[in-house]
């Protein structure tokens, strides 16, 4: 699967668990948050389409039920993310929630 659709599905996944995904501008990667009670994953839009899918499906991998229905591109990638955040305990990619100041 190409990495535009491959990006495309994996934001359809994000927008069934009530995430909306957001590719903005700044200084940053990105990942999963909690906005004043919205859940958001935000993405680089400098990033290319390959390295905007890792960020998501390394947000969606914490996220995401094992049992969920994929397709096998998505499985494939959000496994794989699975298996990069348990080796790497000392990342975290839980979702962080922002009070309103």
């Amino acid at each position: 699967m190409k990495a535009e659709k491959l990006l495309e599905e994996l934001t359809a996944l994000a927008n069934s668990l009530e995430y909306s995904v957001r590719r903005e501008q700044g200084a940053f990667r990105g990942g999963a948050c909690v906005v004043r009670e919205k859940r958001l994953v935000i993405i680089n839009r400098s990033m290319p389409f390959e390295a905007a899918a890792v960020i998501l499906a390394r947000a969606l991998c914490t996220i995401v039920p094992e049992d969920a229905f994929m397709k096998p591109a998505v499985r494939d990638i959000i496994e794989r993310e699975r298996n990069w955040v348990a080796s790497h305990p000392g990342v975290t990619f839980e979702p962080v929630t922002k009070e309103a100041a």
